[in-house]
Protein backbone atom coordinates (compact mmCIF):
# COMPACT_ATOMS: atom_id res chain seq x y z
CA UNK A 1 0.00 0.00 0.00
CA UNK A 2 1.38 3.41 -0.96
CA UNK A 3 2.18 5.81 1.79
CA UNK A 4 -0.25 8.69 2.28
CA UNK A 5 2.72 11.02 1.97
CA UNK A 6 3.39 10.22 -1.65
CA UNK A 7 -0.12 9.48 -2.87
CA UNK A 8 -1.25 11.88 -5.56
CA UNK A 9 -4.44 13.59 -4.44
CA UNK A 10 -6.79 15.05 -7.07
CA UNK A 11 -6.69 18.82 -6.79
CA UNK A 12 -7.64 21.80 -8.87
CA UNK A 13 -5.66 24.92 -7.99
CA UNK A 14 -7.59 28.16 -7.87
CA UNK A 15 -7.13 30.39 -10.88
CA UNK A 16 -7.88 33.77 -9.38
CA UNK A 17 -7.88 36.83 -11.62
CA UNK A 18 -6.62 40.28 -10.74
CA UNK A 19 -10.27 41.39 -10.51
CA UNK A 20 -11.01 38.84 -7.80
CA UNK A 21 -10.90 40.21 -4.24
CA UNK A 22 -9.93 36.76 -2.93
CA UNK A 23 -6.65 37.05 -4.84
CA UNK A 24 -5.57 40.05 -2.77
CA UNK A 25 -6.81 38.55 0.49
CA UNK A 26 -4.90 35.32 -0.08
CA UNK A 27 -1.81 37.15 -1.34
CA UNK A 28 -1.84 39.36 1.77
CA UNK A 29 -2.20 36.35 4.06
CA UNK A 30 0.59 34.38 2.37
CA UNK A 31 2.88 37.44 2.23
CA UNK A 32 2.28 37.97 5.97
CA UNK A 33 3.37 34.38 6.52
CA UNK A 34 6.48 35.11 4.48
CA UNK A 35 7.16 38.03 6.83
CA UNK A 36 6.69 36.14 10.09
CA UNK A 37 8.43 32.88 9.21
CA UNK A 38 11.75 34.54 8.28
CA UNK A 39 11.66 36.63 11.46
CA UNK A 40 11.46 33.43 13.50
CA UNK A 41 14.06 31.58 11.45
CA UNK A 42 16.59 34.43 11.46
CA UNK A 43 16.98 34.00 15.23
CA UNK A 44 19.10 30.95 14.30
CA UNK A 45 22.61 31.64 12.91
CA UNK A 46 22.41 31.27 9.09
CA UNK A 47 18.74 30.37 9.57
CA UNK A 48 17.67 32.10 6.37
CA UNK A 49 20.26 30.28 4.27
CA UNK A 50 19.50 26.93 5.90
CA UNK A 51 15.70 27.00 6.06
CA UNK A 52 14.77 29.21 3.06
CA UNK A 53 11.73 30.66 4.88
CA UNK A 54 10.99 33.42 2.38
CA UNK A 55 9.91 30.92 -0.27
CA UNK A 56 7.60 28.68 1.77
CA UNK A 57 4.34 30.60 1.49
CA UNK A 58 5.12 31.58 -2.09
CA UNK A 59 5.26 27.89 -2.97
CA UNK A 60 1.97 27.20 -1.19
CA UNK A 61 0.24 30.29 -2.62
CA UNK A 62 1.19 29.42 -6.19
CA UNK A 63 0.37 25.71 -5.93
CA UNK A 64 -2.93 26.16 -4.11
CA UNK A 65 -4.20 29.52 -5.34
CA UNK A 66 -2.68 29.78 -8.81
CA UNK A 67 -0.14 31.81 -10.70
CA UNK A 68 -1.51 35.30 -10.03
CA UNK A 69 -1.56 34.81 -6.27
CA UNK A 70 1.87 33.21 -6.38
CA UNK A 71 3.34 36.08 -8.39
CA UNK A 72 1.96 38.71 -6.01
CA UNK A 73 3.39 36.86 -3.02
CA UNK A 74 6.68 36.23 -4.84
CA UNK A 75 7.16 39.95 -5.49
CA UNK A 76 5.71 41.39 -2.30
CA UNK A 77 7.41 39.12 0.22
CA UNK A 78 11.09 39.86 -0.54
CA UNK A 79 10.43 43.56 -1.17
CA UNK A 80 8.44 44.07 2.03
CA UNK A 81 10.93 42.01 4.06
CA UNK A 82 13.80 44.06 2.66
CA UNK A 83 12.02 47.36 3.38
CA UNK A 84 11.12 46.39 6.97
CA UNK A 85 14.12 44.34 8.07
CA UNK A 86 16.91 44.89 5.56
CA UNK A 87 16.75 41.17 4.74
CA UNK A 88 17.42 39.96 2.18
CA UNK A 89 20.33 42.31 1.77
CA UNK A 90 20.41 44.62 -1.23
CA UNK A 91 23.04 42.47 -2.91
CA UNK A 92 20.96 39.30 -2.49
CA UNK A 93 17.60 40.88 -3.33
CA UNK A 94 17.84 40.27 -7.10
CA UNK A 95 18.67 36.57 -6.58
CA UNK A 96 15.88 36.17 -4.04
CA UNK A 97 13.36 37.91 -6.31
CA UNK A 98 14.29 35.69 -9.27
CA UNK A 99 14.10 32.53 -7.15
CA UNK A 100 10.81 33.66 -5.64
CA UNK A 101 9.26 34.38 -9.03
CA UNK A 102 10.58 31.11 -10.40
CA UNK A 103 9.11 28.97 -7.62
CA UNK A 104 5.76 30.72 -8.08
CA UNK A 105 5.74 29.96 -11.80
CA UNK A 106 7.02 26.39 -11.36
CA UNK A 107 4.57 25.49 -8.57
CA UNK A 108 1.58 27.04 -10.35
CA UNK A 109 2.52 25.30 -13.59
CA UNK A 110 2.83 21.80 -12.12
CA UNK A 111 -0.29 22.20 -9.99
CA UNK A 112 -2.36 23.30 -12.96
CA UNK A 113 -1.06 20.65 -15.35
CA UNK A 114 -1.10 17.74 -12.91
CA UNK A 115 -4.39 18.64 -11.24
CA UNK A 116 -3.07 16.72 -8.25
CA UNK A 117 -1.30 17.40 -5.01
CA UNK A 118 1.95 15.63 -5.72
CA UNK A 119 4.90 15.42 -3.35
CA UNK A 120 7.35 14.76 -6.21
CA UNK A 121 5.99 17.77 -8.15
CA UNK A 122 6.37 20.03 -5.12
CA UNK A 123 9.87 18.68 -4.52
CA UNK A 124 10.71 19.24 -8.18
CA UNK A 125 9.59 22.87 -7.96
CA UNK A 126 11.77 23.42 -4.89
CA UNK A 127 14.83 21.71 -6.38
CA UNK A 128 14.42 23.60 -9.67
CA UNK A 129 14.22 26.89 -7.76
CA UNK A 130 17.46 26.13 -5.92
CA UNK A 131 19.20 25.03 -9.12
CA UNK A 132 18.19 28.24 -10.87
CA UNK A 133 19.30 30.14 -7.78
CA UNK A 134 22.78 28.65 -8.04
CA UNK A 135 23.05 29.73 -11.68
CA UNK A 136 21.72 33.25 -11.02
CA UNK A 137 23.91 33.77 -7.96
CA UNK A 138 26.93 32.44 -9.83
CA UNK A 139 26.31 34.83 -12.74
CA UNK A 140 25.69 37.83 -10.49
CA UNK A 141 28.50 37.17 -8.01
CA UNK A 142 31.01 35.50 -10.32
CA UNK A 143 31.70 33.09 -7.48
CA UNK A 144 30.59 29.50 -8.21
CA UNK A 145 31.82 28.23 -4.83
CA UNK A 146 29.67 30.75 -2.96
CA UNK A 147 26.61 29.91 -5.06
CA UNK A 148 27.06 26.17 -4.61
CA UNK A 149 27.72 26.51 -0.88
CA UNK A 150 24.47 28.46 -0.44
CA UNK A 151 22.50 25.73 -2.24
CA UNK A 152 24.06 22.96 -0.16
CA UNK A 153 23.40 24.90 3.04
CA UNK A 154 19.73 25.16 2.00
CA UNK A 155 19.10 21.41 1.72
CA UNK A 156 17.32 21.19 5.12
CA UNK A 157 15.08 24.06 4.06
CA UNK A 158 14.30 22.39 0.76
CA UNK A 159 13.19 19.26 2.59
CA UNK A 160 11.11 21.18 5.12
CA UNK A 161 9.59 23.38 2.41
CA UNK A 162 8.62 20.33 0.37
CA UNK A 163 7.08 18.39 3.26
CA UNK A 164 5.52 21.42 4.94
CA UNK A 165 4.21 22.77 1.65
CA UNK A 166 2.70 19.40 0.81
CA UNK A 167 0.98 19.23 4.21
CA UNK A 168 -0.38 22.79 4.01
CA UNK A 169 -1.63 22.33 0.44
CA UNK A 170 -3.39 19.13 1.52
CA UNK A 171 -4.97 21.06 4.40
CA UNK A 172 -6.17 23.76 2.01
CA UNK A 173 -7.65 21.08 -0.25
CA UNK A 174 -9.42 19.43 2.69
CA UNK A 175 -10.86 22.75 3.82
CA UNK A 176 -12.11 23.44 0.28
CA UNK A 177 -13.82 20.04 0.20
CA UNK A 178 -15.62 20.95 3.42
CA UNK A 179 -16.71 24.27 1.91
CA UNK A 180 -14.45 26.32 4.18
CA UNK A 181 -12.81 29.26 2.45
CA UNK A 182 -14.12 30.57 -0.82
Amino acid sequence: MRSMLITNIPFTPAQLTFRDAWLYLFALAFAAGNLMLPMAVHTIPNGGLIFLPLFFFTLVAAYAEGLNTGLLVALASPLINHALTGMPTGTMLPVILIKSLFIAVAAAYVARHLSRISLPAIAGSVVAMQALGVIVEWVLSGNPAQATHAAILGIPGMILMTLGGYALIRLIAALREKGIGR
